[in-house]
């Protein structure tokens, strides 16, 4: 019976205890044995244990007092916003989790007014009450404004268990059961029972079973062996296994309208299966109405991958192929560069994402790569009346024939304590942001801004931490276009250009950011036998120089008294040679240098 099931979320920021309190709610109903109990249970890769994040969502189904509790949980980190939006589709209901160490973050905001636009029923609940540094009275006014609360918040920890059976009786008595009827049959006049209908929010890979759709029943009931077609991919499978999450998979004969769980497709290839699509019965097609919302994932930031040994690039490519199997939202292209040889062009949601895409390589398929500094993607329009997209610099296109360009902004909120406001809207004044709005939430102080997307996955981030000494926090999501002068920053070491380090940016910083670049470079490549200039230029005029001094070796060291000629003859000898080995010799570039450049 729907009326007894309860489909909720947990919306907080990074390390707010989500992960903790998932732990706590599977132990207390039982869903997990204590001696079955790790910590970060719903986190399975080692990188989400070790940096304390949820890259990827995961649904669990606990059974409390006679109710089917389905918790969904989701990302908190920005770049998998569009996963924290399925799975909020999915619920019904939310727990906003506030750290009480640190109040009301940027994601708790940006997250509860996507729960919010979604028409859930917010519980809020203050973690960490128990924490040496916890504010408990400060993070309660600041959610009661956040909210417009009259009562207070929940109190719980996660890490005893402190309160957390209130939240379960109060998760059962505040949100409302799923809708039996949410979407309604297409057809005219049909008064008769409404299609089977689902939502696809994830979705994952399996060696042996193929691809494993996790789906919400909106209507309907899903048997196993039921024949079904997705609405936009319209690709056509068998439901193989149909079962619901506890936290493994448990086979079950039936869903029911509200349900969470998931079908083993037996379909081979993860890119069929779109998070956010419609799954329906094959013979009711035409019953039946996208649920809306549904958007393919597009990549926000783009890569350039080598491997560290040139022979490894095939072994490259079938690690990215498989790491494509569970992560849709990848894409690659290969590339070739006359200097790197062979590479992947890859495209991330964000710089987390990449992070985590390139640790991965390393630690599980022994692969370690160099990644050319980060791009998004650029419009142009041409002489000729068309539009031209690109991400890399190396597909920049002749000036002469450029009309006008574009880059992608973002629209980016930051919460940040009092002190530190003209601090941080310095910086982003600094980064050609545009103020929207400042609102006050007790100590804390709310700020929107309009910023290119390239200086916040570059740059925003670190530097937002380190002007607010880590008290800032920022989300931020696309915004359109912007109308830029776009030029290309071209890198030259000892006078060749260096294609691999070429940067787009837009006229009124190049050359504050050549002369970065420059000077990065001059302290990331170690120096060498010769002279190494530095040049920076924007086609044939160069914007920026810096020189890496060559070793001086003592060469007349040996000689004791005599005249100076001696001395001068040696001398003169170690000049030429230098100056064959700088006409000859190869820059030694290191990884350092490509980092470098990403953070100029």
């Amino acid at each position: 019976m729907s009326s007894l099931i309860r489909n909720f979320s947990i919306i907080a920021h990074i390390d707010a205890g989500k992960s903790t309190l998932a732990d706590r709610l599977m132990e207390i109903t039982g869903a997990v044995k204590g001696d079955k109990m790790t910590p970060q249970l719903l986190d399975s890769n080692p990188i989400e244990r070790e940096r304390g994040i949820t890259i990827k969502l995961a649904p669990v189904s606990m059974t409390y007092h006679g109710y089917s509790l389905n918790l969904i949980d989701t990302p908190g980190h920005v770049d998998f916003n569009y996963e924290v939006e399925r799975a909020l589709q999915a619920c019904e209901g939310a727990i906003l989790l506030v750290d009480a160490t640190k109040g009301v973050q940027a994601q708790t905001v940006a997250n509860l007014r996507l729960a919010k636009n979604l028409g859930l029923t917010i519980i809020p609940v203050i973690n960490k009450i128990d924490a040496p540094l916890a504010d408990v009275p400060a993070a309660t006014r600041q959610i009661k404004l956040l909210l417009g609360l009259q009562s207070d918040p929940l109190f719980v920890s996660a890490k005893t268990g402190e309160g957390v059976e209130n939240l379960l009786e109060k998760i059962i008595s505040d949100l409302p059961s799923p809708k039996t009827s949410v979407i309604p049959s297409v057809v005219e006049g049909s008064h008769s029972t409404a299609p089977f209908q689902a939502l696809v929010f994830n979705s994952t890979f399996d060696t042996h079973l193929g691809v494993i759709a996790f789906v919400k029943i909106i209507t309907g009931n899903l048997n196993a062996g039921d024949k079904l077609s997705f609405l936009s991919s319209g690709q056509s499978l068998t439901s193989q296994e149909i079962g619901i999450f506890s936290p493994g998979r448990t086979e079950k004969k039936i869903l029911t309208s509200g349900s969470v769980g998931y079908i083993i497709t037996g379909l081979k290839d993860i890119r069929n299966v779109l998070v956010g699509d419609t799954l329906c019965l094959s013979h009711q097609v035409k019953l039946v109405s996208p649920i809306p919302g549904f958007r393919k994932i597009h990549p926000n930031v783009f890569l350039d991958f080598y491997p560290a040994e040139g022979s490894q690039y095939r072994d490259l490519l079938d690690a990215l192929e498989k790491l494509k199997l569970n992560d849709s939202s990848l894409t690659t292209q290969g590339i070739n560069s006359p200097i790197l040889g062979q590479g992947v062009k890859v495209g991330f949601l964000g710089m987390l994402h990449s992070e985590v895409v390139g640790e991965r390589l390393e630690r599980e398929f022994n692969l370690p790569v160099i990644s050319v500094s980060p791009s998004v993607e650029y419009k142009v329009a041409v002489r000729s009346g068309d539009e031209k997209i690109f991400s890399s610099p190396a597909d920049f296109p002749d000036p002469a024939t450029i009309v006008q360009g574009y880059e992608p902004m973002a629209a980016v909120n930051i919460v940040v304590t009092s002190p530190y406001v003209g601090a941080v809207m310095e910086l982003c004044q600094d980064l050609r942001g545009n103020l929207v709005n400042v609102s006050y939430l007790d100590q804390l102080v709310e700020i929107d801004y309009f910023l290119p997307l390239i200086e916040v996955i570059t740059a925003l981030h670190d530097s937002l931490k380190s002007v607010s000494q880590g008290f800032a926090s920022m989300d931020y999501e696309l915004a359109g276009w912007q109308e830029a002068e776009l030029v290309k920053l071209d890198v030259l070491l000892n006078h060749e250009l260096f294609a691999p380090m070429s940067v787009i940016t837009v006229r009124e910083k190049a050359y504050q950011k050549g002369k970065k670049v420059a000077e990065k470079l001059k302290e990331a490549i170690p120096r060498q036998q010769f002279e190494i200039p530095i040049q920076v230029a924007i086609g044939g005029q160069i914007v920026a120089r810096e020189t890496i001094k060559a070793y001086r070796k003592d060469v007349d060291a040996k000689l004791h008294g005599g005249d100076f000629t001696r001395n001068l003859k040696l001398l003169n000898k170690q000049k030429k040679g230098k100056a064959r080995m700088k006409q000859f010799g190869k820059v030694s570039v290191p990884q350092e240098a490509f980092l470098a450049i990403a953070k100029s």
